[in-house]
């Protein structure tokens, strides 16, 4: 009796992954009447993908992460590395689904009110519109602890612009959840940031050099300076000492006359 050899199913899996990085930098304006004030941001920008696929299926994922680091401007010094703002969003293919949010759409509270959250957020959407316009919008959920002041209407205008509904849990625009009806196609890319503009020039890299190479002088001036003291610490003290020497051979010299003295008085 002849068996037939059984030749095992073979279901070949390939994944690739990819990762793209992007810089650019940004002029932010403050045209205050009494206060004008510049800002120069850093924005980076990182890309990812992942695909998977096999003979009877296939899947991917990608990611978006942006983020804003304060690099020059009128906030000084001080403010320079600064995180200002940091949004991602995934998409995974296989939920049939897309993320606009890594948990919270903020901005420091230094910079808000500055369009630089539109300007994040338009990348995040912009992203996303490349995506099959069925997939799902996760919801997005906003607090009541967020709606303070001029902040509240700030958000739900980001979010309205952007397409985006929500469905309140109370009082209109104060807290609740995105409609989980919203699709790719209802996503605008809304683009408007008049006081924004891209730092061709690199006019604040060529400000950050400038200071500093100002702030190296001053260290070697500090330096110098400690130099100098030290030298002359050095110099005063075997000074002084020197001083001490003279001042003390006549003290001797008189102890030793004194002492004659005394024991001729003696004799």
């Amino acid at each position: 009796m002849e068996h037939a050899e059984i030749t095992p199913e073979i279901n070949v899996r390939i994944s690739t992954e990819d990762t793209t990085n992007s810089f650019e930098i940004i002029e932010v304006k403050y045209e205050h009447e009494h206060y004008p004030r510049t800002h120069f941001l850093l924005i980076e920008t990182q890309f990812k993908s992942q695909n998977w696929s096999s003979e009877t299926t296939s899947t991917s994922t990608a990611k978006i992460k942006v983020r804003a680091t304060y690099l020059y401007g009128s906030e000084g010094t001080y403010k320079a590395g600064s995180l200002i703002s940091e949004m991602g969003g995934e998409m995974q293919s296989y939920r049939k689904s897309v993320r606009l949010t890594n948990g919270s759409v903020m901005v420091d509270s230094s910079m808000q009110g500055l369009h630089v959250g539109t300007y994040l957020f338009h990348r995040i959407v912009s992203w996303a519109k490349q995506f099959d316009p069925s997939y799902n919008i996760v919801p997005i959920s906003v607090i009541a602890g967020d709606a303070y002041k001029d902040n509240k209407d700030r958000r739900n205008k980001l979010y309205k612009n952007s397409g985006i509904k929500f469905i309140w849990d109370g009082p209109e625009g104060m807290q609740g959840s995105s409609d989980p009806g919203l699709t790719v196609e209802n996503l605008v890319a809304y683009a408007h940031w008049p006081n924004i503009q891209k730092d061709y020039g690199m006019r604040s890299i060529d400000k950050t050099w400038q200071e500093l190479a100002t702030l190296k002088d001053k260290v070697r001036g500090l330096k110098a300076s400690k130099r100098y003291y030290r030298l002359e610490y050095r110099t005063i003290r075997s000074r002084l000492k020197a001083i001490a020497g003279f001042l003390n051979i006549p003290i001797c010299i008189g102890c030793v006359f004194l002492g004659f003295a005394i024991e001729k008085a003696l004799k």
